[in-house]
């Protein structure tokens, strides 16, 4: 993932509590073990309090967590520990995950269904929440000096992954931080279709980040640590590990395990 890791800063954004390690826990682990100091912040890991959506009930459920246990802070005590497992650090933002958070009119912005369906909001209400998520990632731009920040590309456009990559765009943007947009997973391995960059903004050319097999081993036992999250992880006809492997190789010209990221370009 990085030239000279000995020397780098690296400043990873995750929208939620396990979609970095998900998604480039090896390189993470890798850059660590060759030396970088590496930091994880979790953008919407705010300490949410009742009531819940009946959705946000229903996941907690799911997630084997009893009503009296708080959610959020069991999901940020299960981070921590997978993150020490790749020996790099946690920082927990302070918005909520859009299961717990109201549209305007006061509505749960995530209802109920078949499926959770996500209303759509004003796009003031988005700018907002993107405009406050930038001042945090600039902030520890300021404090940790990283010389490369990475976030996910939002494949599958969940808006609080779009929030991230857009509030880590401007931050880097305005800070002149290179940064990089991570192969969102597992999803990516369902669908192949990538998400628009806004104003303008492309993807540049792929760069396979190719780890050693501890890195691949060590990241596969941090997603473990995310245990209330497997359930709905770790289904279908493929579990979640298989999935990730054979993405991972496919990619992979010779079959090594390799995390995909992009630069990004401004067209001239």
């Amino acid at each position: 993932m990085l030239q000279n890791p000995d020397q780098a800063r690296l400043l990873a954004i995750s929208p939620h509590l396990d979609d970095a390690v998900l998604s480039v826990g090896a390189g993470l682990a890798q850059a660590a073990q060759d030396g970088a100091e590496v930091t994880v912040f979790t953008v919407f890991a705010g300490i949410a309090e009742p009531p819940f959506s009946s959705v946000a009930a229903e996941f907690h459920a799911s997630w084997g967590l009893s009503p009296d246990q708080n959610a959020p802070q069991y999901r940020r005590s299960e981070d921590i520990a997978a993150l020490d497992h790749l020996g790099v650090n946690h920082r927990h933002g302070r918005f909520l995950d859009a299961i717990y958070r109201r549209s305007p009119d006061g509505r749960w912005l995530v209802d109920r269904g078949e499926r959770p369906v996500v209303h759509p909001q004003p796009p003031d209400s988005n700018n907002e929440l993107v405009s406050a998520a930038k001042d945090d990632i600039k902030s520890l731009i300021e404090e940790y000096d990283p010389t490369l920040l990475v976030t996910c590309v939002a494949v599958g456009n969940h808006v609080d992954h779009e929030i991230t990559r857009d509030a880590a765009l401007l931050a880097a943007e305005e800070t002149g931080v290179p940064i990089r947009l991570w192969q969102d997973l597992p999803y990516a391995a369902d669908m192949s279709s990538m998400p628009d960059l806004p104003n303008g903004l492309q993807l540049g050319p792929p760069v396979l980040g190719f780890v050693e097999e501890e890195a691949r081993e060590r990241k596969f036992q941090a997603v473990k640590h995310y245990a209330s999250q497997l359930p709905m992880l770790n289904g279908g006809r493929r579990d979640l590990f298989t999935k990730l492997d054979e993405l991972a190789r496919k990619m992979s010209p010779d079959g090594r395990y390799s995390e995909t990221t992009w630069p990004v370009i401004r067209p001239e």
